[in-house]
């Protein structure tokens, strides 16, 4: 996997524009596959399809696993050292509309919705399925094509929603018909309950944790705490006691809801080789350091801070602090996305009633803090909760949604993602990325882009 990644790094460095790469093709593949054949073992085999699109892209849109680290980029949990100006783009919240890698967060998940689209139509249309294959096939399928647009309205706002197995040009959706599609598809998930097995796997439970998340951005408090009380009333999930043992191999613990599993033989997940430094187990290329303010972040006795970063000391090259969430000793690319986690489902009660039901806010926070090492709280504020969840989750794609709806404590009147674009220069504009020129190319609807990127 690394040896891959090296022979083409140079490539990308210099890479302006790879348009050939996001065809019409990579956008709206079409599975040849007739729904009277399709049968539950058939079935299943096109679910496993869509998971392999969010493990790895697929079709040309490779470096998909950058995008699950991109909002701790664009925001301050990460910063860029050298090699892929594309990743400096990010960091510097300047991204350009040829920037590559860029174009590949835009295109992979189209080929997921693409998949899932696919899937869908044939298994309401296939009459020798039992329910219970159904509801693991569509509950899956409605999931991921939640997930997929989940991932591009958060980075890119409006996006164009595509909802059958046509191959056409389509003009941008709303961000909120976008979210309305997310919640709808989540929905119908929920309604085509998948029983929850593993983590590994996609469950009505997954559903219901995302939609929570959902709510929380759309600042739908009643919906958001609904949902993710559902989840932790489920008794199917628990707070670990040893935060570490989630992210080390073999990455199971019951606190985990929904992640996307890489096997060594897939080798999908490279996050290593681009957080970690040489020196660290499975080694890496120091691309990505850890911002000091997240370092700054964790509290004294914090278990999370051990299990999360690693300070390497001068006089090495390229001191300073690394991320070890994605550690795989190996160096197999075998560690997963973490999508989902039990936490989240408390920190988003808690959020729900910080100002309404203060002592349950309290409640839920400290359930996770006691479990990570530091005293609980006597008192809880918005902020507690916010700085709870930068540490809780860092590296794990959160911290740019969240500073972009939470009202700065320097200035309420601005959320911190614009306080924090302001504090480098840049605007409020900056704070969703453009749509790529590569697939503009491919489909001029998209047009007008995002403002200040025309």
């Amino acid at each position: 996997m690394k040896k891959n990644i090296f022979k083409t790094i140079i490539l990308l460095a210099t890479a302006t524009s790879l348009s050939s790469c996001d065809s019409k093709l990579e956008l709206y593949p079409q599975d040849a596959v007739a729904p009277e054949q399709v049968g539950g073992a058939e079935g299943v085999k096109l679910l496993n399809g869509i998971y392999d699109a969010f493990q790895n892209g697929n079709l040309g849109s490779g470096y998909a696993y950058l995008s699950y680290v991109t909002e701790d980029l664009s925001a301050d949990n990460l910063k860029y050292r050298a090699t892929f100006f594309q990743h400096g783009e990010i960091d510097n919240n300047a991204i350009l509309v040829d920037n590559v890698l860029v174009s590949r967060y835009f295109s992979f998940p189209y080929v997921a919705i693409q998949r899932a689209n696919d899937l869908i139509e044939i298994v309401n249309a296939a009459s020798n399925i039992d329910d219970a294959t159904k509801n693991k096939l569509l509950g899956g399928a409605y999931y991921f094509r939640a997930y997929g647009y989940y991932r591009l309205v958060t980075i890119f706002g409006a996006v164009p929603i595509v909802k059958n197995r046509d191959i056409v040009e389509l003009p941008r959706n709303t961000v909120d018909e976008v979210y309305s599609q997310i919640i709808d598809d989540l929905q119908a998930s929920i309604a085509n309950p998948a029983p929850f097995v593993n983590s590994n796997e996609v469950s009505a439970d997954a559903a219901k944790a995302l939609l929570a998340r959902v709510y929380m951005i759309r600042g739908d408090k009643a919906n958001a705490k609904k949902y993710a009380q559902e989840v932790i009333n489920s008794g199917k999930f628990a707070i670990d006691s040893n935060y570490g043992s989630m992210f080390s191999s073999p990455y199971e613990s019951k606190e985990h809801i929904f992640k996307i599993a890489n096997t060594p033989t897939e080798g999908s997940n490279a996050l290593d080789y681009f957080l970690q430094h040489p020196n660290m187990p499975g080694g890496g290329r120091a691309e990505l350091p850890v911002d000091e303010s997240l370092v700054a972040a964790y509290e004294v006795g914090d278990a999370r801070k051990a299990a999360s970063i690693q300070e390497i000391k001068a006089p090495t090259a390229n001191a300073g602090w690394y991320a070890k969430k994605y550690q795989d000793a190996a160096g197999n690319g075998a560690h997963p996305f973490y999508i989902s986690r039990l936490a989240e489902m408390y920190l988003i009660v808690a959020e729900c009633d910080v100002t309404t039901s203060p002592t349950n806010a309290l409640a839920a926070i400290n359930t996770v803090r006691k479990n990570r090492g530091v005293k609980e709280l006597s008192s809880i504020t918005l902020n507690d909760i916010i700085k709870e969840r930068r540490v809780e989750f860092a590296f794990e794609n959160l911290r740019w949604s969240d500073m972009r709806r939470t009202p700065s404590p320097s200035n309420p009147s601005k959320s911190m993602a614009q306080v924090y674009l302001e504090s480098k220069g840049r605007s409020i504009n900056d704070a969703i990325y453009p749509i790529p020129q590569s697939a503009i190319n491919t489909n001029p609807k998209l047009l007008p882009n995002n403002t200040g990127y025309n």
